[in-house]
């Protein structure tokens, strides 16, 4: 059937209209298929002059505008009136050694960036899948193992290059001036809807500042049964004042296929340190301590190479099923909440057998970083705001069956009241773990929501491209 879509004639980049009898997953391949449906168009830009065409036929055909680059989204709708950009073409990564800066484009995976500044020496803030795209990350905050050395990764973006609802290419970063400003600053942690990003520019740091042990990062690694729940939860509590560069984790998963008692639930409490292994075995103390010890199923140190730092969460990049994400951004968090939680968890998991790959993670770092950074002049714009919590409470449901979906949904409120049980201040979450329709006061403050919103209406008055705070 001949396309009845306008503008296609003028594209010249290669595009494809689903057949709505092809199956989605051959059509548009994602990591979730939640809020997921055939979209009018697919098209795979490969310049700049490609993606303002998109952005021209989705104006003609009051489509709404959707780029994507690692396709990890959990809350973008994609349906029949969805124009979706492709930008996988957009992989270029140019180091620029002189001012330690790297340029990425809107394409690059979080595990490419990583093997090339590896290559010559440097790193720089990341998310812990190599699956995601650097950009995506970028714009919804940039939650990483390196918060406590660097804060989050829109600290250390320094501009974007993208085209605007009118077609036209821009750069701004903090040097600008203006609406150009205003734009970069609201890109830098609500950056979704608000333009198609082609590519950024973030600061780059020297991997043997680190101190590391021929680039291997130390980690520690305690795997528990749930009648140890307890001990767990208060090992990873009582750090007080975690040194910087020290990250620690509690994690609940099914023990997977292949392993001793495969589908039994275990609690994994971990650390990665990014410093000297000698002072890591300080910071980390508390987790070789005999008693907690004894109680573990396993106990390991290693030194885990950098260029494959991501690796262990490889089965996590997994295509397929309905997977959704929630995720509380806390000042303190009590053992009795992780055991709550856990209950929960493990009661949902065990009654649905195809939830069994729903995980649940507890992030804790020092956050001095993140406040010193929202203190500067250009910090205190970024739209990132509660930099004094250092805990992040995340569930990652995942489940192949509407019905479990549902079931999850209810999980997750559940969880996020758990959570933030006692906290005296405002929620908080990140934009890229927020639910579909989530309130917006559990992102911003009402002045940076109305700034939010100018800054929209400024730079894309029509609506061409999706955005969370459209509704």
């Amino acid at each position: 059937m001949a396309p009845s879509i306008l503008g296609t004639d003028a594209l010249s980049c290669p595009f494809v209209i689903p057949n709505h009898d092809t199956p989605l997953g051959d059509v548009l391949p994602r990591w979730t298929e939640s809020y997921l449906s055939h979209p009018a168009i697919i098209m795979t830009p490969n310049t700049e002059i490609d993606v303002a065409s998109a952005i021209r036929l989705a104006k003609q055909n009051g489509f709404r505008l959707i780029p994507g680059g690692g396709g990890h989204g959990t809350t973008v709708p994609i349906d029949s009136k969805t124009v979706y950009l492709d930008m996988k073409a957009f992989k270029s990564i140019k180091l620029a050694k002189s001012s330690g800066t790297v340029q990425l484009g809107a394409g690059v995976l979080t595990g490419e960036l990583l093997q090339s500044l590896i290559a010559d020496g440097r790193y720089t803030t990341i998310p812990n899948s190599n699956a995601v795209g650097v950009v995506g990350a970028l714009l919804g905050g940039g939650n990483t193992s390196q918060n406590g050395l660097h804060g989050f990764m829109v600290d250390n973006v320094l501009s974007f290059r993208l085209m605007t609802a009118e077609g036209k290419t821009v750069e701004v970063g903090s040097s600008s001036a203006g609406e150009e400003l205003a734009l970069f600053h609201a890109l830098c942690g609500a950056g979704h809807g608000l333009g198609v990003i082609t590519a950024a520019t973030m600061k780059t740091y020297p991997i043997v500042d680190l101190g590391l042990s021929e680039n291997r990062v130390w980690t520690r690694t305690l795997i528990f049964p749930p009648p140890a729940l307890k001990d767990a939860a208060e090992a990873f509590v009582a750090v007080h004042n975690p040194a910087e560069p020290l990250n620690l984790q509690v994690t609940f998963l099914r023990s997977p296929p292949g392993t001793p008692a495969a589908g039994s639930p275990i609690i994994m409490l971990s650390a990665t340190y990014y410093g000297p292994p000698a002072d890591a075995e300080k910071a980390a103390a508390g987790l070789f301590d005999a008693n907690l010890v004894q109680k573990a199923i396993k106990a390991d140190t290693a030194l885990v190479p950098l260029s494959h730092i991501n690796d262990g969460l490889e089965p996590l990049n997994a295509h397929g099923g309905f997977k959704s994400m929630v995720a509380a951004r806390l000042r303190a968090l009590k053992p009795e909440s992780i055991s709550a939680s856990f209950a929960a968890w493990a009661q949902t998991t065990e009654k649905l057998p195809d939830t069994g790959r729903t995980v649940f993670v507890f992030h804790r770092f020092n956050p001095t970083k993140l406040q010193s950074n929202g203190a500067t002049e250009q910090g205190k714009e970024k739209f990132l705001e509660s930099r004094d919590r250092g805990f992040t409470a995340m569930a990652l449901t995942w489940c192949y069956s509407p019905d479990s979906r549902d079931k999850l949904a209810a999980l997750m409120d559940e969880v996020l009241s758990v959570w933030r049980r006692g906290e005296t201040c405002a929620a908080r979450t990140f934009p890229n773990t927020m639910k579909l329709g989530a309130d917006l006061a559990e992102l911003y403050d009402d002045e940076r929501i109305h700034e939010l919103q100018r800054v929209r209406k400024t730079w894309d008055a029509e609506g061409v491209f999706w955005s969370p705070i459209a509704g």
